[in-house]
């Protein structure tokens, strides 16, 4: 009997905060409905959604210091700069800082303007999985300006990135 009592002690609680828990939510229960919440005003939820970055607006973009995979090695390339708009897909072409090779990789900033995508340029079949890097910003992030540790698979590493809508506003590398 002392183990029926315990068991029962025990699973009794639980299924208690079952039943409670579903009891808010059951039609026909009058006096017992959950809270009722007001939809939002339109204007407040237009205020509140973030707003999509222009298809002409501009992100400039300077990436530095670190180093780059060139045909043969791991070389120091030269600060670079390069401007994105909105879908747009950009070859930025990176040069090393001695010997004069040149390596590239491809940059994408989203429509919402939230997200950087970017990839190493490389030759390969068109199934092929390439690996990737990206950054999120808020737009109020990219007006004032972000600085970001640069980093793409096989492409670029160690280095740093600075994004704003303004050059005036990039951050030290």
């Amino acid at each position: 009997m002392k183990i029926k009592y315990t068991r029962l002690l025990t699973v009794l609680p639980l299924l208690l905060a079952l039943a409670l828990a579903g009891c808010g939510a059951m039609p026909g229960m009058r006096g017992m409905m959950g809270p009722k919440f007001k939809p939002l005003d339109s204007e407040v939820a237009a205020m509140a959604a973030p707003q999509p970055v222009g298809a002409g607006t501009s992100l400039f973009c300077r990436v530095g210091r670190g180093q780059a995979h060139f045909v043969k090695s791991w070389f120091e390339f030269n600060d670079t700069d390069f401007r994105l708009t909105p879908q747009s897909r950009v070859n930025v072409p990176l040069e090393a800082k001695k010997g004069g090779g040149e390596t590239a990789f491809q940059a994408l900033f989203d429509l919402e303007g939230q997200r950087i995508v970017f990839c190493p340029v490389v030759e390969g079949a068109p199934d092929e999985r390439i690996s990737c890097a990206s950054i999120y910003a808020l737009d109020d992030d990219l007006q004032a300006g972000i600085k970001r540790t640069f980093d793409i698979p096989d492409s670029v590493a160690g280095s740093s990135i600075t994004c704003a809508y303004n050059e005036d506003h990039f951050q030290k590398l």
